[in-house]
């Protein structure tokens, strides 16, 4: 496309803050010139109407603006449903990064007049904008990620508290916070003798333990770290209800589409919880995306690219949807766990050859958001595909690797084939 192409006749940039947006208007003129209007508009109800009438009544084709925070979204829910002389008014949300304005320029209403000429020009690219009945179930998502994040740092200060005590009791309980766990630390909270209720306390394979755990809660809990812990396990208590209140209400929110939430729950790894998430950040429509390149890039587990004299070094992973991502990997855990998952073997093989158990997680994260791509882009059921024969090289590299284990562990080998034996 030619950058001097006038793409939109009539356009309009946003430079959007937290009270107020500095809007500039540019259409062409009779003879050919600019015309350019300015005006800012308080971003409460009334004035964003105003706005949009603005807008509409200036024919405007297309608006544009920065994605600042959580600013922009009130300004393109008032916009969404604006017409144009020719249909519906087209918004576009701009990553800051591709929109900054050269240096020394740096004012509202430039910035305005800024974005409404590379908006002219169809310069900016569009972020992707979830359609509106995602953005709830985006929001409670989120949500949920801040409680977890909570419910982690209170965790992580019930630990601390104990230690400060000389309490060592994650050294032989795997999972303080479990049912076991739970039970001593209120039986610790309430000022209860811990050595008397601790073998009601203890459920499972824990009662083999007995011995052990008694000598780490020998220590004893001064006053002041008992009513601590007492207000931590509260707001823990707390915590996970609103947790489950959350969880329900985004179950809610997607059960219009039960169905796409089965397929993904069929992927390795993918939890309905997890299955949740994933669709409350990408919805159900995949053509936001050409291909599983774009959309893998889109949600920051992608490879980078970095080519310098013609050779290709290594770079970062690209940075994207940090929701997402973070999805992605937690998912991979599970998913290089399940016996027969074809992603188990490719796992093993990249932390081989990576080094690095991070990046291989990271490797099957990028698998796991190309089969979701294409279980929600074609509508269809995750199966497990079949595993390629061996070829001859393969099996004979195998054969070589196998022999140099064995002869590291001072085997002398001898190996005859099957058939020849037989």
């Amino acid at each position: 496309m030619d950058l001097d192409e006038v793409v939109y006749h009539i356009a309009c940039g946003l430079d959007v803050h937290f009270a107020f947006v500095a809007a500039c208007l540019v259409s062409t003129g009779p003879k050919g010139r600019l015309k350019v209007e300015e005006r800012s508009f308080p971003t409460n109800v009334r004035g964003l109407r105003e706005l949009r009438a603005w807008l509409e009544g200036g024919k405007c084709e297309a608006v544009g603006m920065e994605a600042t925070g959580v600013y922009w979204m009130p300004v393109y829910a008032a916009l969404e449903s604006a017409q144009s002389p020719n249909g519906p008014m087209k918004l576009v949300v701009g990553n800051p990064q591709h929109m900054k304005n050269a240096k020394g320029q740096k004012t509202d209403r430039k910035d305005g007049r800024w974005i409404a000429g590379q908006m002219r020009h169809g310069r900016i690219k569009p972020s992707f904008v979830p359609p509106p009945e995602f953005r709830g179930a985006r929001k409670l998502a989120r949500c949920r990620r801040q409680l977890i994040q909570g419910r982690t740092t209170i965790r992580n200060e019930i630990q601390r508290n104990l230690a400060e005590s000389g309490i060592t009791l994650a050294a032989f309980v795997s999972d303080v916070f479990g049912v076991s766990g739970m039970a001593i630390l209120e039986a610790l909270a309430q000022g209860k003798s811990i050595q008397e209720e601790l073998p009601s306390c203890l459920k499972t394979s824990l009662k083999k333990k007995l011995a052990p755990i008694a000598a780490a809660l020998e220590a004893p809990l001064d006053e002041v770290s008992q009513g601590l812990l007492a207000m931590h396990l509260r707001r823990l208590e707390t915590l996970e209800s609103e947790i489950d209140e959350v969880e329900a209400r985004l179950y809610k929110q997607l059960a219009a589409h039960a169905d796409k939430l089965r397929l993904l729950e069929k992927i390795p790894g993918i939890s309905k919880i997890s299955a949740a998430i994933i669709l409350a950040e990408i919805g159900v429509d995949m053509t936001a995306w050409p291909t599983e390149k774009h959309f893998c890039t889109w949600a920051g587990v992608a490879p980078g690219c970095k080519q310098t004299g013609g050779k290709f070094k290594r770079a970062p992973v690209r940075k994207g949807n940090p929701y997402l991502c973070t999805m992605l990997v937690e998912c991979a855990g599970p998913a290089v766990q399940k016996l027969g998952c074809h992603l188990k073997p490719k796992y093993h093989k990249l932390c081989s050859q990576l080094g690095s158990k991070k990046k291989a997680r990271m490797a099957i994260a990028h698998k796991l958001a190309v089969i979701v791509y294409e279980v929600l882009g074609q509508n269809i059921t995750y199966f497990e595909p079949k595993p390629k024969p061996q070829t001859e090289k393969t099996k004979r590299r195998i054969f070589q690797k196998s022999v140099r284990d064995l002869e590291r562990l001072g085997y002398k080998v001898s190996l005859e084939p099957i058939e020849a034996v037989s």
